[in-house]
């Protein structure tokens, strides 16, 4: 019995006859070598641009009709979104839990680099360092509105097992109170809802997407040692956060939502620091002074409002006095 060797291949290692070499990018290929640290980098210089992307097993078939794999396309296409539609992370900031004042950001192109545009989007606009200076403890307590490494492992995740034929993007979407990830279809079994929603470390046999997981722990991005889910779990737990959940219904999706922190709120976010406690005036300005940038503006604003309210405060003290004195000349 004959089988077509391309049909049984995996999505990402088959040939995509709709492309050729000419799609791939050859500055992106050599970036990527050298970021890997790879001998081939050197190497490449002498050799032929086919002769390249064979070694690298971007593409297959003879001399007279090389293609490119879907994998080469997915890392080294420019514009990877003429092939697989949609292949791109759609962050969607909302204001509000209703959706209606929203900002969207879309991120296109090769897709280790969406992803690291994504999260360094995330990382500058949405995660905010929060402050709590308390009495009785000498250390102020800090965390973030949500620890970067849970959002970093869960949509590297995204990326890693999302089907790349079904024309469905990875969608983030940012709300006053909570961070979800959605994507598409649903995981690969044995992997289900139950699996996910432990905080065990998951033991897949079989993948989605080999190839792309191999070009992703290449460049750091993910592990794909099944630790995923700990590390998600673990980020959260430190940072004092609720307990992030995995939603899914065996098929067509896995959302991802991480709640915020307790006390965080992202929409007043600014330069780093969104919230700050203490127990006194003097303490707030000793912090001021030592604090530089966004840090130093937003303790600035502090004081100004506090020492207004002190002064308002003693005004209306010294109004009662006067008031309660002349009653009693009378």
């Amino acid at each position: 019995m004959h089988f077509d060797t391309e049909v049984l291949a995996r999505f990402d290692d088959r040939v995509n006859n709709q492309a050729t070499l000419r799609d791939l990018d050859l500055g992106l290929n050599r970036e990527y070598l050298q970021e890997i640290n790879s001998d081939l980098f050197d190497a490449s210089a002498a050799m032929s641009f086919n002769d390249l992307c064979r070694v690298m097993l971007i593409a297959k078939g003879p001399d007279e009709d090389l293609r490119p794999t879907n994998i080469g396309l997915l890392f080294f296409c420019k514009d990877s979104q003429q092939f697989f539609d949609r292949s791109r992370i759609e962050v969607v900031w909302n204001q509000d839990d209703i959706s209606k004042n929203f900002k969207e950001i879309i991120f296109g192109g090769p897709i280790h680099q969406q992803l690291r545009k994504s999260l360094s989007f995330i990382k500058s606009n949405i995660i905010t360092e929060q402050i709590e200076k308390k009495a009785s403890e000498a250390e102020a307590i800090r965390y973030h509105n949500f620890p970067y490494a849970t959002i970093e492992e869960a949509l590297s995740n995204a990326v890693y097992h999302k089907s790349y034929e079904l024309g469905s993007p990875i969608e983030v979407q940012i709300y006053p109170d909570r961070l979800t990830i959605l994507s598409h279809p649903g995981p690969v079994p044995p992997l289900n809802a139950e699996v996910l929603g432990s905080k065990r470390r998951i033991i897949a046999r079989d993948y989605r997407n080999r190839r792309i997981g191999d070009f992703l722990k290449e460049l750091r991005l993910t592990e794909g040692r099944g630790t995923g889910f700990p590390t998600i779990y673990s980020a959260m737990e430190q940072n004092g956060s609720p307990d992030p959940t995995f939603e899914t219904d065996d098929l067509s999706y896995v959302l991802v939502t991480l709640p915020i922190r307790v006390s965080a709120n992202i929409n007043g976010a600014t330069n780093g620091v969104n919230q700050l406690k203490f127990s006194g005036l003097d303490e707030l300005i000793a912090f001021a002074n030592g604090a530089t940038n966004g840090a130093g503006h937003t303790a600035s604003a502090i004081i100004h409002d506090q020492i207004h309210n002190r002064v308002a405060e003693l005004l209306n003290h010294s109004m009662e006095w006067i008031k309660g004195a002349n009653y009693l000349k009378k």
